[in-house]
């Protein structure tokens, strides 16, 4: 007989108020293998009259931030652009939802994964067993997306009721204020393993000049280059594609035409600053087998050091560790 899971409502629809936090949610004692947050917006009757509705954009940017905290400290952690982000690197996963077309006070969805693991419903990676009240869910919701009103979550979970998992995943947001262009770095965990680091960069997708906050990126373990000596942000593109190969349309795309009736080419991205267009990868378990995990075990630091192009802007830097269960 295979094992079971048990996928269930945790908390219902209600309603989401702008600029406001939710009242904590205590999570299923059972080991989690991830969450699914979903978001609806009702559609205004001027978005639906000029199609000016986007698909995605405003549910994540409806998410000011969310959190799985565990005896209050954070499991899980980031805002609605990041969770979906890293959930893509992840799991290979885009959120998605329903009533997508644009008639006027349609109630959209979009759901969201949560993941404490890189492939759902893995039996030997998920969030242990706790006790009630140990294991709580966090949400503040950002201001109302323009366009959009009468904003509503949910939340449901997968519990592996039979399955006693060896380790989780940990991820949660280091944030940078920019003072100044050039070299400079960010401490990184110290601890656990490491599986990979994901980077949102401020700097503007459609400026003419190119430059970027994370203009050239290396790690440092104890003040030694290790994984990557250098790479420049353009190229980090690479390991986004390779670990989400759907992602040019995963996150909306649009068929670029001269007029109504002549199409002058392939699908293409959005021209604006949205998911993925500013996000890097740094990817350090390629093959999803723990085999290059970076052990932070014994080292004094881990620094992610940047070679910013530009002196503004906050830059946002998720580490994905690999926590082991203790017996």
């Amino acid at each position: 007989m295979g094992k079971r899971f048990l996928r269930s409502v945790v908390q219902d629809f209600q309603t989401l108020t702008a600029s406001a936090d939710i009242t904590p949610v205590d999570l299923p004692v059972n080991p989690l293998s991830h969450l699914i947050l979903t978001i609806t917006l009702n559609l205004t009757p001027a978005q639906a009259a000029d199609k000016t509705f986007r698909t995605i954009n405003p549910f994540l940017d409806a998410i000011g931030d969310v959190s799985v905290r565990y005896r209050g400290e954070n499991i899980i952690q980031g805002n609605g652009q990041d969770v979906a982000m890293m959930a893509s690197m992840l799991t290979g996963y885009s959120p998605w939802g329903r009533e997508f077309h644009g008639v006027n006070n349609t109630v959209r969805s979009l759901s969201l994964l949560l993941p404490f693991t890189r492939q759902p419903f893995r039996h030997e990676e998920a969030f242990p067993a706790t006790t009630r009240g140990q294991l709580r869910f966090f949400m503040t919701a950002a201001a109302a997306p323009t366009g959009y009103t009468t904003m509503q979550w949910a939340l449901e979970s997968v519990e592996l009721i039979e399955d006693e998992p060896k380790q989780y995943l940990k991820w949660t947001t280091l944030s940078r204020a920019l003072t100044a262009s050039g070299r400079q770095q960010i401490d990184l965990p110290l601890g656990n393993q490491i599986m990979g680091v994901l980077l949102f960069d401020p700097s503007d997708e459609i400026d003419a000049t190119v430059q970027y906050a994370f203009g050239k990126v290396k790690i440092l373990k104890d003040n030694v280059e290790q994984y990557f000596p250098e790479s420049n942000w353009e190229s980090l593109a690479e390991t986004l594609g390779r670990r989400y190969p759907s992602i040019q349309t995963g996150y909306g795309h649009f068929h670029e035409q001269l007029a109504a009736d002549t199409s002058t080419g392939q699908p293409v991205h959005l021209v604006a600053d949205k998911p993925p267009l500013q996000y890097g990868y740094l990817d350090f378990d390629p093959l999803d087998d723990d085999s290059y995990l970076m052990d932070t075990a014994g080292a004094s630091s881990l620094k992610l050091d940047m070679n910013s192009d530009v002196n503004t802007g906050t830059v946002r830097v998720l580490p994905v560790e690999v926590v082991q269960v203790k017996k």
